[in-house]
C-alpha cells in the first residue's frame, strides 16, 4: 500500500515539473519571439522596400538631358542620349540676340541672360517634353520640346513668361499648354514685368551684326517707309520681329497687335 503511495506521489510530482517547465518556457520563449521579431521586421522594411514603394527618378513623359549652350532665350543646344541636339522651346518667344541680319530686339539680352543663369544655377539638368501636336522638328531641324526642370516638375516655358521674359507664342496649332501660357502672359501684362514694364524698350534697339543693315529711322526712332499691315508680311514671325523692332507692345505704331497680347498679326501662317 505504502508503496503504492509513494509511486504515486512520485508520478504527480514529475507531472507538476512537467507542467512547469512548460509553463516557464512558454512565457519567456513568447517574450523572446516577439521581442525579436519587431527588430527584424523594422529592418527588413527599412532594407527591402515593397516594389510599389520604387518610383522613377524621371517622368515617364519626359527625357532628361544636359544643357550644353543657351542660345538665346527661347532655343538651347543639348546633350540627349549622347547626341548633340538643338531645342526650339514649344509656347514661348524671346526678342532676338543672335541673327546678324536683325537687329537686337528689346529685351532680348535681359531673356538671354536670364535663361543662361537660371540653367547654370540648376547645374544644366532639364527634362524635355515632346508634343505630338507640334510635330517632332521645325524647320531648321530643331527638336521642339518643352523645357522642364527641378526633375521634370518646373516649367522653364511658363516661368519665362510669366516673369516678363518671354512672349507666349502659338505657331500655328495650339499646343498643349497654350490656355496656361496666355495666362501667364496677361499677368506679367498686368503686373509690367520685364518687357511689359513702363519705358522697358526705351532706346535698346541696337545692331546685331555691324555689316547688317537696318530700315532707316526718323528722330521717333520709328521706321521711314510708310504704314505696314499684316497683309505686308509672308509669316506671323516676320510680322513678330517687325512688330518687336518697333518697340513691342510698348509702341506699336502700325497696329499689328489689335487685341494687345503682344503677338503681332496672328492669324498669318
Amino acid at each position: 500500500m505504502n508503496y503504492f503511495k509513494r509511486r504515486f506521489k512520485f508520478i504527480g510530482v514529475a507531472i507538476g515539473l512537467f507542467l512547469f517547465v512548460i509553463l516557464i518556457t512558454g512565457i519567456f520563449g513568447g517574450k523572446i519571439r516577439t521581442n525579436d521579431k519587431k527588430p527584424a521586421e523594422v529592418k527588413s522594411a527599412q532594407t527591402f522596400p515593397t516594389p510599389s514603394s520604387f518610383q522613377s527618378l524621371i517622368p515617364a513623359d519626359k527625357q532628361q538631358a544636359e544643357v550644353l549652350k543657351v542660345i538665346d532665350g527661347d532655343t538651347i543646344s543639348v546633350l540627349l542620349n549622347g547626341e548633340k541636339q538643338t531645342i526650339r522651346i514649344i509656347g514661348i518667344n524671346t526678342p532676338e540676340t543672335v541673327d546678324p541680319r536683325k537687329t537686337v530686339e528689346c529685351f532680348g539680352k535681359e531673356a538671354s541672360d536670364k535663361a543662361k543663369n537660371y540653367f547654370e544655377n540648376l547645374e544644366n539638368n532639364v527634362w524635355l517634353e515632346k508634343d505630338e501636336s507640334q510635330g517632332d522638328r521645325d524647320k531648321y531641324q530643331r527638336l521642339l520640346r518643352y523645357i522642364f526642370t527641378n526633375n521634370g516638375a518646373f516649367d522653364y516655358g511658363l516661368m519665362m513668361i510669366k516673369t516678363g521674359y518671354a512672349y507666349e507664342y502659338t505657331y500655328s496649332i495650339p499646343y498643349k499648354y497654350q490656355e496656361i501660357y496666355k495666362d501667364a502672359q496677361i499677368y506679367a501684362q498686368n503686373n509690367k514685368l520685364g518687357l511689359w514694364a513702363d519705358n522697358a524698350c526705351s532706346g535698346q534697339r541696337t545692331s546685331a551684326s555691324s555689316t547688317s543693315s537696318s530700315p532707316a529711322r526718323n528722330s521717333s526712332g520709328k521706321s521711314i517707309g510708310g504704314d505696314k499691315d499684316c497683309s505686308d508680311f509672308k509669316t506671323q514671325q516676320e510680322a513678330q520681329d517687325f512688330f518687336i523692332l518697333q518697340g513691342g507692345p510698348a509702341s506699336d505704331p502700325h497696329k499689328l497687335d489689335q487685341d494687345k497680347d503682344g503677338v503681332a498679326c496672328e492669324s498669318l501662317p
